[in-house]
């Protein structure tokens, strides 16, 4: 009996394809939901133990494969769940692909189809050698994720993501931002560059007498003593531009600093205002900010300086 070894493997591999999808398409979900998903498939192995046939039909597999990237990434809305599910199983063929590829490398002598089917054994009967969840898994890893990097190392000359801290009162707090090359919005008093920020993504770090003043700016015009004393001097009224809309006015504050990091390199700014919006800025939450491409001009500058 390997019942034990055959789930260990089962539950390493299916945690890996949720994480490759997750690598992928740049999903923020956490890591342990990324495992949670892995152990729920892989207690499919102990299907056969039970005396309900069905667990052992196609759609069974199906609904379970469902359940693991609903777990691992919840359900946002159909075309987002869609595209979470169609990635898994590419990324499941592919991972199938380089699994046989490690098969015929360390020339295993149990039967190809029952290694392709590990989870479904049959009273689980056939040996899996310890070599192979030591080696063979952490083969498939490397490949895997080092396959899909090329990917993601495609540069987008218009806009990307990367990622950036920003510091309000010495607290960092992290964000994905996306740079956009079509932000160009300005001070103009200070002609510091302004990046868009959701208010949800800093709701949490600001005073809640604040919050109220960014999701109108007619409070801050009205009335400034509902603006803290320690935020008097960081926040601004700027003008900008919405499609359809002229004259609207936006509600900013300076950061202690700005660090983003970006191709392997880390930047550093203290020249940006940060415009608060009352809006998801991206429906499937890739992306909580709109960077102004100047920022990062700037942060350049600055350290060549």
């Amino acid at each position: 009996m390997y019942l034990d070894i055959i789930w260990l493997l089962n539950f390493l591999f299916d945690s890996l394809l949720l994480y490759l999808t997750r690598f992928i398409l740049k999903r923020r979900t956490k890591k342990w939901r990324v495992f949670l998903g892995g152990f729920f498939g892989s207690l499919i192995i102990f299907a056969p133990l039970t005396p309900f046939a069905m667990v052992s039909s196609t759609i069974f597999k199906i609904f379970i494969s469902i359940l693991m990237v609903i777990i691992a990434f919840g359900f946002k809305r159909m075309k987002y769940f869609l595209v979470n599910l169609a990635v898994f199983y590419l990324v499941t063929f592919a991972t199938g692909g380089a699994m046989i590829g490690v098969h015929y490398l360390m020339n295993f002598d149990y039967n190809l189809a029952n290694a392709l089917f590990l989870p479904y054994i049959q009273g689980f009967g056939d040996p899996i050698s310890w070599i192979f969840v030591i080696l063979g898994f952490p083969i498939v890893w490397y490949l895997s994720k080092n396959t899909f990097e090329q990917f993601e190392n495609v540069k987008i000359q218009a806009d990307q993501l990367i990622d950036l801290d920003v510091f309000i009162f010495h607290q960092p707090i992290r964000l994905k931002g996306l740079v956009d090359s079509g932000n160009q919005l300005y001070d103009p008093l200070t002609k510091r560059p302004v990046m868009i920020v959701s208010l949800d993504s800093l709701s949490e770090y600001l005073p809640n007498e604040l919050r109220s003043v960014f999701e109108n700016v007619n409070q801050f015009l009205d009335d400034e003593n509902v603006v803290p004393v320690e935020w008097m001097n960081r926040l601004s009224v700027v003008p900008y531009r919405v499609v359809g809309q002229d004259h609207q006015l936006i509600v900013t504050f300076r950061p202690d600093k700005v660090i983003l990091y970006q191709d392997k390199e880390v930047l550093q700014t203290e020249k940006v205002l940060i415009g608060i919006v009352n809006q998801k800025l991206s429906s499937d939450d890739t992306f909580d900010s709109i960077i102004h491409p100047k920022i990062i001009t700037i942060a350049k500058s600055q350290q060549v300086s």
